[in-house]
C-alpha cells in the first residue's frame, strides 16, 4: 500500500496539475527520457515499482511534462518545464525559489518547516527545498530553456547526494 502524508500533498498538487487535460500547443520533452528506473532505483537504494507515465500539458508559453516512479512508499517524480527560452526559465526559477524562500519564513518553527539551500554545480542555477521531518525533498535546477524539478515524496530523510546526482542526471541528459 502506498501512503503520503499530508506534508507531501504540495508537491503531488503540482504534479496533477501538470497533467491537466488542457491542449499541447507544442511538443514538450518527455520527462521520462530525463531519468532511468535503474537510475532512479539506484537514489532509492531499491527497485521501484512502477514508473515511465508521461503526462504532457500546455503552459502559457511553454510546455510541460511530469514522470512519476514509484517504490512503496516512496514516489519520484520529475517535472521537465520547457520554457521557451534561456531567459524566460530563469524568471520561473527565480520566481520559484523566492517561493521556496518565502515558505522557508512562513513555516519556521512548526513541524513541518522548510529550509531552501542554494545548490552549486548544477545547470544554470539550482536550490534544494526539503522539509525538515524528512518527508519531501526537492531539488529545482534551471539549464538552458528548461526548468526541472525532482521531488521525492515519503522517503524519510534520503541522502542529499542521492537527490542531487538525480537532478544532475536528468540537468545533463
Amino acid at each position: 500500500m502506498f501512503r503520503l502524508s499530508t506534508s507531501s500533498f504540495p508537491i503531488l498538487l503540482l504534479a496533477i496539475s501538470l497533467i491537466s487535460p488542457l491542449p499541447a500547443r507544442a511538443e514538450a520533452p518527455s520527462a521520462c527520457k530525463f531519468l532511468t528506473i535503474a537510475a532512479v532505483s539506484a537514489a532509492l537504494g531499491k527497485p521501484i515499482t512502477a514508473g515511465g507515465t508521461t503526462s504532457v500539458v500546455d503552459h502559457a508559453g511553454a510546455t510541460a511534462s511530469s514522470c512519476m516512479y514509484m517504490a512503496a512508499p516512496e514516489a519520484v517524480i520529475l517535472i521537465v518545464d520547457e520554457r521557451g527560452t534561456a531567459t524566460a526559465a530563469m524568471q520561473k526559477f527565480k520566481s520559484e525559489l523566492d517561493n521556496s524562500q518565502t515558505k522557508d519564513k512562513e513555516t519556521e518553527g512548526s513541524s513541518s518547516a522548510q529550509k531552501t539551500v542554494l545548490e552549486k554545480g548544477i545547470g544554470d542555477g539550482a536550490f534544494s527545498d526539503n522539509l525538515t521531518n524528512g518527508s519531501m525533498q526537492e531539488f529545482t535546477a534551471v539549464h538552458g530553456s528548461r526548468v526541472f524539478k525532482v521531488g521525492i515524496m515519503g522517503a524519510g530523510a534520503l541522502p542529499t547526494d542521492r537527490i542531487r546526482t538525480l537532478i544532475q542526471t536528468a540537468v545533463s541528459h
